[in-house]
């Protein structure tokens, strides 16, 4: 919906952007740290109360992950400071959501077919983590964010459809080993490491969750038909107002130059 063009370019065109060898880690590069991080711990450390030393252990697992930058002192000297923050917010916050639900998959892969396409579809997505809560035995979808995540409007817009459809497909038991289950919640866990670390957020009421699962799964549907379609243009920049701020293909769709023309025959 915010760049087709970057699907066709990818997915059918199989183009892939080349980093420079000597750029440095980036905003991504970052992300990836904190989530293996974080991922390392919890799939480490039981469900259950949390081990006196947890903070530590977490830390432990940061430096290890860190470990291949050594020979960049000032990447680290920046990253590190900020997990240390993120670290001390996700071990309380950690330490409440225990009480209330058991993790039973970090980083699973899911993938349902759609069926109601001209063509078969496999729609796959990878769950950063599933909780179960402990009463009711009902899902809950979590996402860690470094960046800030999506808020209501842009989920039910469908501009943010990655948990709606995380939840959807786990609601028709589309994980591995998890049979299909109600979702109580979608949460983003927005780790900015600034002075208090992080913070839960919930983009949804949980009486509006079934919906915006529905409503994302009829969505894709409608799309994939749509897109299925010859005469279906893939564009750059259909919607100026909601394209995305980074673009690796922008320059393939030649979107400036047809920009400046735009711009002079309009003068």
């Amino acid at each position: 919906m915010r760049n087709p063009y970057s699907i066709y370019a990818r997915h059918i065109l199989r183009l892939k952007a080349l980093k420079p060898l000597d750029e440095d880690p980036s905003a991504a590069d970052y992300g990836q740290f904190v989530h293996r991080a974080l991922d390392t711990f919890v799939r480490t450390v039981p469900s259950g109360p949390l081990p006196p030393d947890a903070l530590g252990r977490l830390l432990a697992i940061g430096r290890d992950e860190l470990a291949d930058l050594e020979d960049r002192p000032s990447i680290r000297a920046f990253w590190w400071p900020r997990f240390e923050r993120i670290a001390r917010w996700f071990i309380a916050t950690e330490g409440v959501c225990r009480t209330e639900a058991l993790t039973i998959a970090c980083e699973v892969q899911g993938e349902l077919t759609l069926d109601e396409t001209v063509e078969p579809f496999v729609l796959s997505a990878r769950a950063d983590r599933i909780d179960r809560q402990v009463d009711g035995g009902e899902l809950v979808i979590i996402d860690y964010k470094t960046g800030k995540p999506p808020g209501e409007k842009e989920i039910k817009a469908g501009f943010a459809p990655q948990l709606p459809l995380e939840a959807a497909i786990a609601q028709r038991g589309g994980f591995a080993g998890l049979p299909p289950t109600p979702i109580v919640r979608i949460e983003f866990w927005q780790m900015h490491g600034k002075i208090d670390g992080g913070e839960r957020c919930r983009p949804l009421k949980d009486t509006g969750v079934f919906a915006a699962c529905n409503d994302a799964w009829v969505g894709v549907q409608r799309l994939v038909n749509k897109f299925d379609l010859p005469g279906t243009p893939y564009l750059a920049r259909p919607r100026e107002s909601v394209a995305p701020t980074v673009d690796e293909y922008e320059h393939l769709a030649r979107v400036l130059e047809w920009s400046a023309g735009a711009e002079t025959d309009a003068s």
